[in-house]
C-alpha cells in the first residue's frame, strides 16, 4: 500500500543545496502495467520508443518510423473513441489520452496495475489537499504523454490543469517527469527576493558583458526613495532633478492600462512632486517596485509617467530621445510583466504556491511536486501568453527589455531574471507553466530574443570592427521582432523603437531614415506584411510608403535577408539621395516627411482586382496580370478579358504579390473593368526593380520589384513622384531562364530612364 503525505515546502526547498544526481524510477514497467484497466500500456510503448538510443542515421529513421506508426494508431484508437458529433484534426488526435475518473483509476489500482496504484496515490493527495469537495464529480485527462492533468467538473463546469514534476534535491525522478524548483507562491517573500538577489550578485560579478551598472550617470529626473514625512504624518518620496550627477539606479517597465494614469508629472505638478509626493497617492505597481527597490538596496528610481513631463512635447521629445542611455545604464529594470494596468502589481498575489507529496511504500519514498496552471498549462497560443504576460505585448517594452543590462520579470507566481548573458527563473525549468509551451513563438521570444540582441553587439560592440551586413540582419530581426507587439498611439510606431535605433546607430554612423538605415536601403524595402492583410492605409501619415512603419500589422511583418546579387548594389548607386524630416528632436523619433529619390527605369504593369470567378483556386484577391495567371473560372465559364496587355513570358515562373495594406477599390487605385463589365478589374502600376537573389540552396532565381502607383501630390520639376502599395516577386528555374526574360521581355517594357521620387 502507498501512503500520501503532504510536505512543508521549506522543508523540500531546504533539499536544493544538497542536490545530486537523483536515480530515475520508471513506473510504466511490464510487471506494473500488466494488469491495467485505462492506457498504461499505451504510455508504456510511448516511453520504451523514447527510450531507445539511436545512433547512426538508421537507427534514428528506424525510431522516427516507430513514432509514426505509433501515432497512426493512436489516432485511430482515439478516433473510435470519440462521439459521433466529435470532430477533432489527426495533429490533435495522435498524443490524445483516454480521459478517466477516480473511481476508474482506483478500480484499476486495485486489479494490481502498479503503475495506476501509484498515480492513485498521488491524485488522492492532491484532492484531499486542494479539490476535496470535487473529488467524485470530475474527469481526469493526461495532457499527451506527460504529468500535466487537466480536471474537469461534470458538475459546475470548472476546469483545473495541473503539472506534476520531481522537485530538485529529490532523492529519485519519475521518468517522464521534469526537475524543478518549488514556488511558495509570494514573490515579495524573502525566498524569492533572496533567489533575484543571488542572480543579480552573480550577474554583477561574473558576467562579462553586463556590467556592474553602478555610479553611471543618472537621467535628468529620478525619484528619491529615501522615506520622507510632511507635516500631516504621511510618508512619501520625492522627484529629484540629479543635475547631471552620478549614481545607481532602477527602472520600472509596466502597462499603462487604458485608464487614465491616477498620478503624473505635468506642468502644473513639477513643483509640488520636486518637494513631496504621498505614498498613498501612487498606484499599486509603483508602490511595490518602490519597496522592491528599497529591498535591493537601492535609492533611486525612474518612471517614465513621474519622471517626464506630461504635458510638454518639448521634454518628452529630448528625454524619450535619452531613452536607450537610461536602460543601458540602469542597475536593473523591474518589469511588472504579469500586469495589464498600473493597479495590478509587481508582486504575485496568488499565495497557493506548489504542493509537495512524499509517497511511500514500505521502506521506499518519493518526493513528487504538483503546481496548478491556472486553467492555460503550458502556454502554446500568442493570445494565451498575452494574457499572462500582458507587458509582452506592448511595444513600448521591446527596447526597454533589449537595452537593459539586466531585467528583473514579475511574472504570476515567479520573478526571472534576463540579462546579456542568460535568463534564470525561480523554478528552473521552461517546460513546465506559467511558461509558454517551448516549441512556440512566444517562448522563443523569451528566451531567444534578447539573446540574439546582446549577441550582436558582443560581436559587433565596438566602433570599426562590426560587419555591417550582419548588423543590417540583426536590425532587420529587431523589425521583425517587434511589429508583433501592439501600441495604443500608432504615432509611437518609430519613436518606441528609437533606443534601439541609437543602438546601432552608434556602431554605424548611418543615417537612419524612418526605420531604415541610408546604407542599406534596398535591404530595408523586403520587408512584406505577414497575412491578413486587415488594414488599410493609415489615414494619418506617420512615415514613407517605403518603410515599414507606414502600415498596420495583425501578424507582424517579415523581411527577406539579401545576398550579395549582381544588381542590388546597382539599384544602390542609382539613389541619389534620401531624406526624412524630424518632427522633434529625437533623430530616431517621428519624422514628417520622407523621400526616396532615385534616377531608374520603370516597367508598366497592371494590378488586377480578381472576381470571385476567376479567382478560383487563388486564395488572393489581387495579382499582377500575366499571361500565364493561376486559377481557372467557376462553371467552365469564360475568364474575364481585357484588351490591356499583362506581362508575357512568364511560363513556368512563379510572380507573386505582396500587399502592403489592405486596398481600398475606389480609393487606392484607378481601376477600370473588364470587357464587357465583367466583374475583373485592372489598374495601371509601375514595378522598380530592387535586387535579384538565388538561395545556396536551390537553382531558384527570385527578382523582388517595388509596387508603385503615382503618389497624390505634385510631383517637383524634372521628377515623377510615387508611393509603394507592394512587394512582388518573380521566381524563376534558373539564371539562363531569367536572363531570357530579362533580355527579351522586361528590358523592351521599360520606361526611359528619369528620376523618380518615391514618398
Amino acid at each position: 500500500m502507498i501512503t500520501t503525505t503532504v510536505i512543508p515546502v521549506d522543508q523540500v526547498i531546504a533539499l536544493e543545496a544538497g542536490a545530486n544526481n537523483a536515480h530515475r524510477i520508471n513506473i510504466f514497467d511490464t510487471n506494473s502495467t500488466a494488469k491495467c484497466l485505462l492506457d498504461c500500456l499505451t504510455v508504456k510503448s510511448k516511453y520504451d520508443l523514447a527510450s531507445h538510443r539511436a545512433i547512426n542515421g538508421e537507427q534514428k529513421r528506424e525510431k522516427r518510423r516507430g513514432f509514426v506508426a505509433f501515432e497512426k494508431d493512436n489516432i485511430q484508437a482515439q478516433r473510435q473513441a470519440l462521439e459521433p458529433s466529435e470532430r477533432m484534426p489527426n495533429s490533435a488526435l495522435k498524443i490524445r489520452r483516454n480521459p478517466f475518473t477516480l473511481n476508474g483509476l482506483e478500480a484499476s489500482s486495485k486489479n494490481g496495475c502498479r503503475c495506476c496504484q501509484f498515480i492513485f496515490a498521488l491524485l488522492d493527495g492532491l484532492f484531499s489537499a486542494r479539490l476535496h469537495s470535487h473529488r467524485h464529480s470530475v474527469e481526469l485527462q493526461w495532457v499527451g504523454y506527460s504529468f500535466q492533468l487537466q480536471v474537469q467538473s461534470k458538475v459546475t463546469g470548472q476546469s483545473w490543469m495541473f503539472h506534476f514534476f520531481s522537485p530538485v534535491g529529490a532523492p529519485s525522478i519519475i521518468q517522464g517527469m521534469h526537475s524543478a524548483k518549488l514556488l511558495n507562491g509570494d514573490t515579495s517573500s524573502t525566498l524569492s527576493l533572496g533567489r533575484a538577489q543571488g542572480w543579480i550578485q552573480n550577474c554583477v560579478t561574473s558576467h562579462q558583458y553586463c556590467g556592474e551598472g553602478r555610479n553611471v550617470p543618472l537621467p535628468k529626473r529620478v525619484l528619491d526613495l529615501e522615506t520622507l514625512v510632511d507635516s500631516q504624518g504621511r510618508h512619501g518620496i520625492k522627484l529629484l532633478d540629479t543635475d547631471g550627477k552620478q549614481g545607481t539606479y532602477v527602472c520600472l517597465s509596466h502597462c499603462w492600462g487604458k485608464d487614465p494614469m491616477p498620478i503624473r508629472t505635468t506642468m502644473a505638478t513639477l513643483n509640488d512632486h520636486a518637494q513631496f509626493i504621498p505614498y498613498s497617492s501612487l498606484p499599486r505597481t509603483f508602490q511595490d517596485a518602490i519597496e522592491m527597490t528599497r529591498r535591493l538596496g537601492l535609492r533611486y528610481l525612474w518612471i517614465d509617467s513621474l519622471c517626464i513631463i506630461q504635458d510638454s512635447a518639448l521634454d518628452w521629445q529630448i528625454e524619450s530621445s535619452k531613452m536607450a542611455d537610461v536602460y543601458q545604464n540602469s542597475y536593473i529594470t523591474i518589469a511588472a510583466v504579469s500586469s495589464s494596468d498600473f493597479r495590478g502589481g509587481c508582486f504575485s498575489s496568488d499565495k497557493t504556491g506548489d504542493l509537495c507529496m512524499e509517497l511511500r511504500e514500505n521502506e521506499k519514498t518519493n518526493l513528487v511536486a504538483v503546481r496548478e496552471c491556472k486553467g492555460t498549462g503550458q502556454l502554446r497560443t500568442q493570445e494565451d501568453t498575452y494574457k499572462a504576460f500582458p507587458l509582452f505585448s506592448r511595444a513600448w517594452v521591446y527596447q526597454e527589455r533589449m537595452l537593459s543590462r539586466r531585467v528583473l520579470y514579475c511574472n504570476q507566481n515567479e520573478l526571472q531574471l534576463e540579462c546579456r548573458e542568460g535568463l534564470v527563473c525561480e523554478c528552473g525549468n521552461h517546460f513546465l507553466a506559467p511558461h509558454p509551451h517551448p516549441k512556440t513563438q512566444a517562448s522563443r521570444g523569451l528566451r531567444e530574443f534578447k539573446k540574439q540582441y546582446a549577441e550582436a553587439f558582443k560581436r559587433y560592440g565596438v566602433r570599426g570592427q562590426y560587419s555591417p551586413d550582419d548588423l543590417c540582419r540583426h536590425w532587420q530581426r529587431t523589425v521583425v521582432q517587434y511589429s508583433w507587439l501592439q501600441l495604443t498611439q500608432m504615432s509611437d510606431k518609430l519613436p518606441a523603437l528609437s533606443g534601439c535605433a541609437r543602438d546601432i546607430g552608434r556602431l554605424t554612423g548611418d543615417a537612419y531614415l524612418a526605420g531604415l538605415w541610408r546604407a542599406n536601403i534596398a535591404e530595408g524595402m523586403l520587408w512584406t506584411v505577414n497575412p491578413p492583410v486587415e488594414y488599410p492605409r493609415p489615414a494619418t501619415w506617420r512615415a514613407p510608403s517605403w518603410s515599414w512603419a507606414s502600415v498596420d500589422v495583425v501578424s507582424g511583418i517579415e523581411y527577406t535577408f539579401a545576398l550579395r546579387t549582381r544588381f542590388r548594389q546597382d539599384f544602390q548607386a542609382k539613389i541619389e539621395s534620401a531624406e526624412c524630416s524630424l518632427s522633434g528632436a529625437d533623430v530616431t523619433g517621428e519624422v514628417s516627411a520622407g523621400y526616396i529619390r532615385v534616377r531608374s527605369r520603370l516597367c508598366p504593369a497592371y494590378l488586377r482586382r480578381l472576381c470571385r470567378l476567376c479567382a478560383t483556386g487563388n486564395k488572393a484577391k489581387y495579382s499582377i496580370e500575366h499571361e500565364n495567371r493561376r486559377g481557372r473560372p467557376l462553371k467552365d465559364s469564360e475568364p474575364c478579358r481585357f484588351e490591356e496587355k499583362g506581362l508575357d513570358g512568364l511560363e513556368g515562373a512563379d510572380l507573386k504579390l505582396f500587399p502592403d495594406f489592405k486596398y481600398d477599390d475606389r480609393i487606392d487605385f484607378a481601376f477600370f473593368s473588364a470587357e464587357g463589365g465583367r466583374a475583373c478589374k485592372l489598374a495601371p502600376i509601375s514595378l522598380l526593380h530592387l535586387y535579384d537573389g538565388q538561395s545556396f540552396e536551390s537553382p531558384v532565381v527570385t527578382d523582388y520589384f517595388l509596387v508603385l502607383r503615382p503618389a497624390s501630390v505634385k510631383a517637383k520639376p524634372g521628377s515623377d513622384i510615387f508611393e509603394r502599395t507592394a512587394l512582388a516577386t518573380i521566381s524563376f528555374e534558373s539564371w539562363t531562364r531569367r536572363d531570357a526574360w530579362f533580355d527579351n521581355v522586361y528590358h523592351k517594357l521599360l520606361t526611359q530612364e528619369t528620376v523618380i521620387e518615391i514618398i
